[in-house]
């Protein structure tokens, strides 16, 4: 079957291992594959705003479902097709949680990313992600508020994703119990560690992809998902044609209907190249 929409991983699978950079080859591949009329939606953990440039500024990239699918979106008329959001009263308890700790907290809302203040005053001494810090230190492009949750609460606004690193370990048995006693996220790795990734508990990607493609007109049987982690695994047994790549685990590659070289092999685009061009 003709596959119409390709569905790309960001996080090693599209960039290369430094989560920054798309390779010349693969932006390439990536490029001739929108030429020829597939549609190139990313589909990551990411917020939007923390796209690669490379990815932002590509013309023809237009439908993208970010942070595991909590949000789809449409760039070229600033609409979004779907969105499973932490409401903003549950955003608020969430980050009352957090906010006074001094903790570095990354918290993904309306394609951004919202910090304490009194974190983003203190980078320095902040935990902050090889592989952010273009994004948080260098740009600068984060919003810094007094309290992320009021902020959140008063203007209506519901969590996409939260991230957390760094927790000192005094306090993280107590913050993900907290946390998980809201009852309204879902924790990416269920368990105890120096830092936390979490969503909506209702999230499911599938929904997000559901939008784009009625928005598009194509089936699931038409779509090829490239991807290398338990996220993307639902999506690569339900396409026409899911990938896993190289640095995957073995037990999704088993799952795919082939698996591509790693991400610093340039695997996207040696599936593309095979089985798309």
């Amino acid at each position: 079957m003709e596959i119409k929409v390709l569905f790309l991983d960001l996080d090693g699978t599209t960039l290369t291992n430094d989560q920054v950079h798309v390779s010349e080859r693969n932006m390439k591949a990536i490029q001739e594959a929108m030429d020829k009329g597939i549609q190139v939606v990313p589909c990551t953990g990411r917020v939007l705003d923390m796209f690669p440039p490379q990815l932002l500024n590509r013309k023809g990239i237009r439908y993208c479902i970010t942070c595991h699918g909590a949000r789809a979106f449409d760039r070229d008329t600033g609409r979004t097709l779907y969105e499973n959001l932490i409401t903003p009263a549950d955003s608020l308890k969430i980050c009352r949680i957090i906010e006074g700790n001094g903790i570095y907290a990354e918290i993904a809302a309306q394609n951004t990313i919202f910090l304490e203040r009194a974190v983003d005053e203190k980078l320095d001494e902040m935990p902050v992600p090889a592989h952010h810090i273009w994004y948080i230190k260098d740009e600068h492009c984060q919003l810094a508020v007094d309290s992320p949750g009021e902020y959140l609460f008063s203007h209506g606004i519901g969590i996409e994703k939260v991230n957390i690193y760094g927790i000192p370990e005094a306090l993280q048995e107590s913050l993900y119990g907290q946390l998980t006693n809201t009852g309204c996220i879902k924790h990416t790795r269920e368990e105890v560690k120096p830092d936390l990734e979490f969503s909506a508990r209702t999230l499911d990607k599938e929904q997000a992809v559901a939008a784009v493609l009625k928005e598009l007109g194509v089936s699931l049987k038409e779509c090829m998902i490239i991807g290398d982690s338990s996220s993307d695994l639902d999506m690569i047994k339900k396409v026409g044609f899911g990938v896993a790549m190289g640095n995957a685990p073995d037990s999704i590659k088993a799952q795919a209907k082939a698996v591509a070289p790693r991400n610093d092999e340039d695997g996207v685009a040696a599936m593309i190249e095979a089985y798309l061009l």
